[in-house]
């Protein structure tokens, strides 16, 4: 019983609780915190009003019934009429597939890209993340300083991502920059429609990719998107652009947050950076608590699709509840001493990649990237220094919580010739 909800008065006393406000991004886990304890489901009236859910147990619940909770999105690219999806409030453009579907349109979908994503598939890619991530480090090596987001954790995953998809590796920064602004720049940012518009380059490329393949076909992401079906049928223009749109959107500025903010919290407990420096056997578990902690992946959206009670909470068709994942990482119902970092914690069943059908697909990629870049700071830069003062984070975090610029110091050493190629 004491999962009951009285709705009425839930919405009758919101909370004042906006996650893209500059106050969330500076103050989420108290705000979190307190949240849990007070008013775990609880009514916000900002962005035309919605659902929080903030514990860990209804996050599962509410994510494991698609039937009832969707992610579809419906766009019309000529009216640019937008309802649904898995942001509020709903990001202009393109539409995120599979991430933004439902069934049956989510089964073709995540069946036809699965098989590039698997751990076997992805592992092929470790070797590449290696030495993209040794040639980055040999770019700043004997300068002695960097900007760890501008000059490494945004460029690895970018490079990877081009690498997957069979794009010219010197296109990263015009692909990557106007998904990492997007993610950090407000909504109601005169620049962000501009900002926005700055995918049309991605778009672009990826048609005259696609047409490429289709006369000379290749055994990458795009030529199977390319020459590829889903239920025997060719996939069309629009379906390519989603797709690509969503993996590369998903696959650069994530695991670029999540190291990042790793590579702070390593500086800031110079304790846990020498226990992992000595005992890289522990990264494997140090790599789920971060993910855990930082949970890059901040909130994602689900859209009532009819009237439903999900342990004594009711829930009205066409209203729109935001999945707390940070907040449900820091349950302190099933994690002990939540706010803490423990490196080695086990057993760790986070929901940093999601839950349910719609969990990160790219989770296996993102996982062999970040040890990539971790391994090479702790063997080459291990005493590296962050200056707290430049540090710069985004300002708003509604969607993926990362940083801007990390201005960094280290002793300079040697190069070992690694090439980006």
């Amino acid at each position: 019983m004491e999962h009951l909800l009285d709705r009425d008065a839930a919405q009758q006393n919101p909370v004042d609780f906006d996650h893209h406000s500059a106050g969330h991004a500076t103050n989420w886990p108290a705000t979190f915190a307190r949240i849990r304890a007070n008013s775990p489901r609880a009514w916000s009236e900002h962005h035309g009003g919605f659902w929080l859910a903030t514990r860990f147990d209804d996050v599962i619940r509410i994510g494991q019934q698609p039937e009832y909770f969707s992610a579809h999105k419906d766009y019309d690219p000529a009216t640019g009429k937008i309802g649904g999806g898995i942001s509020i409030p709903p990001l202009p453009g393109l539409r995120g597939v599979p991430n933004e579907t439902a069934s049956p349109e989510w089964d073709g979908v995540r069946t036809f890209i699965n098989r590039r994503f698997s751990p076997k598939s992805v592992e092929a890619f470790r070797a590449k993340a290696q030495q993209f991530a040794a040639a980055l480090i040999d770019e700043v090596i004997e300068k002695g300083e960097f900007d760890i987001v501008e000059d490494f954790t945004n460029p690895l995953p970018a490079l990877v991502t081009m690498e997957l998809f069979g794009f010219p590796l010197s296109e990263w920064r015009a692909f990557a920059d106007p998904f990492h602004k997007i993610v950090y720049t407000p909504r109601d940012d005169p620049f962000f429609a501009e900002t926005v518009r700055g995918l049309d380059y991605f778009n672009q490329r990826v048609a005259e990719e696609v047409e490429l393949r289709r006369k000379d076909p290749r055994d990458d992401l795009l030529g199977h998107l390319a020459n590829g079906t889903i239920g025997g049928a060719p996939l069309d223009a629009e379906t390519i652009q989603n797709l690509a749109f969503n993996i590369l959107a998903g696959g650069v500025d994530t695991t670029t947050a999540l190291t990042s903010n790793t590579l702070i919290h390593l500086a800031q407990n110079p304790e846990d950076r020498e226990r992992l420096r000595n005992d890289r056997a522990l990264l494997p578990f140090a790599r789920e608590e971060f993910v855990r902690y930082f949970s890059p992946i901040h909130a994602l959206a689900r859209n009532v699709t009819e009237d439903v009670e999900v342990d004594g909470w009711k829930f009205r068709k066409g209203e729109r509840v935001l999945l707390a994942y940070s907040s449900a990482n820091r349950d302190p119902d099933v994690f002990e001493e939540p706010e803490r970092v423990i490196l080695d914690r086990f057993p760790n069943k986070h929901i940093g990649f999601g839950a349910g059908m719609h969990r990160c697909v790219g989770s296996f990629l993102a996982r062999i990237m970040f040890e990539a870049m971790l391994n090479e700071v702790l063997d080459r830069i291990p005493d590296y220094r962050i200056d707290e003062d430049r540090l710069v984070r985004y300002p708003t975090i509604g969607n993926i919580n990362g940083c801007i610029h990390i201005p960094a110091t280290f002793t300079p050493g040697k190069k070992v010739g690694a090439k980006i190629a």
